[in-house]
């Protein structure tokens, strides 16, 4: 992507607490970019965000930057290069992938869990479909009905394992009565990809995302690996208390959360999806248009047409994509601090929008 404004890459010196100067604005640029600058300049000030921002209108950059450290204990700032993980983001790679199953053949919407994992023992697994467990209507409950999860969660599973405990528990509905938000039924259709493919999850990924979309930088996070350039979270208490945020294992989250991503490469995967790369128009707009309306900007009182993806939230990260299709607008934002002191990312990316659609908002203030 080329910049045709003023492109802002602005790395925050954790040490110190200061950041590198900002470029002056070059002659004709466009006033917005200035803005979104005073706007996340403030953010910084404030002490309330960590992470990085992009911001794409008509294909070119013109934002983008990167604020806090990357790991704070160590001094290490983010940079735009840094990875982050995209928590339920990741969702949108699993339908991608399922759904490219389904145009091949190999997955049918209306099989089965039993049908690709014949040795899963829920509840269900003979009733509820592959479309249920897509749309969120199986059933199958989410984390919130585990009462040890943030003790479980920090142990390494195996697929088998997670598969045993997903199974133990009892159905919130009958399969296609609720919609009821699963996690679950996500890492399962994780594990019906690879059952239908053969192939593991990331192997699918890389080569029928990444490499179609041109990414780089998007991985599954394994927690006992050494991954280049990814980002410690971080937990943000009302008082201004910086702590690392409490362990999870991420072979816990799968296919529902386990992504690893840059700012840039989620933007190549969205273009990669709109330009009808991936899937075909009728799955596109499964994965995608089903979800855009008209939502707040700024302080609430004006509205503009988006699909919002977020805001999505795992131990020490939070994550929001917001497409303005209408105008071709992206506004990007991956954090990785989380906590009750910390911003919020739906509105960090709604600010932005303020700014693109001149709209009113308010600078954040720093805690007290």
């Amino acid at each position: 992507m080329r910049s045709r404004w003023l492109r802002l890459v602005v790395v925050l010196v954790c040490v110190c607490g200061a950041s590198g100067p900002v470029p002056a604005a070059a002659d004709g640029a466009d006033a917005r970019v200035g803005e979104i600058e005073t706007l996340m300049s403030a953010y910084e000030a404030a002490g309330t965000f960590s992470g990085a921002v992009l911001v794409v209108e008509t294909g070119e950059t013109i934002y983008e930057r990167a604020i806090g450290c990357a790991n704070h204990d160590w001094g290490v700032a983010n940079t735009m290069d840094t990875r982050f993980r995209i928590a339920s983001l990741t969702k949108a790679f699993t339908k991608v992938l399922l759904l490219q199953l389904v145009e091949e053949g190999r997955v049918d919407l209306s099989g089965t869990i039993a049908d690709y994992l014949p040795d899963y023992a829920g509840p269900g697994a003979d009733r509820i479909t592959v479309a249920q467990l897509f749309d969120h209507r199986s059933g199958i409950v989410g984390e919130s009905a585990v009462s040890n999860l943030d003790r479980i969660e920090r142990d390494y599973f195996t697929r088998s394992r997670m598969l045993e405990l997903i199974a133990g528990y009892e159905l919130a509905a009958a399969p296609g009565q609720l919609w009821i938000y699963s996690n679950f039924g996500y890492y399962l259709l994780g594990a019906i990809i690879e059952a239908a493919s053969g192939r593991t999850y990331n192997e699918l990924l890389q080569e029928r995302i990444c490499v179609p979309a041109g990414m780089h930088d998007t991985l599954p996070d394994g927690t006992t690996q050494l991954i280049e350039r990814r980002a410690s979270g971080h937990f943000l208490d009302s008082s201004g208390v910086l702590t690392l945020d409490v362990p999870l294992d991420m072979s816990f989250v799968f296919a529902y959360g386990d992504l690893l991503s840059t700012p840039r490469d989620l933007y190549l995967f969205y273009r990669a999806l709109l330009d009808g790369r991936l899937v075909n128009e009728a799955h596109r707009r499964i994965v995608y248009d089903n979800e855009a309306e008209h939502r707040p900007i700024g302080d609430g009182s004006r509205v503009a047409y988006v699909y919002e993806d977020g805001p999505a939230s795992v131990n020490g990260f939070r994550a929001g994509i917001y497409n303005y299709p209408r105008e071709e607008r992206f506004v990007i934002v991956l954090m990785n601090v989380r906590g009750s002191g910390a911003a919020l990312v739906y509105e960090v990316g709604r600010n932005i929008a303020a700014v693109l659609y001149g709209a009113p908002y308010a600078l954040p203030s720093p805690l007290l």
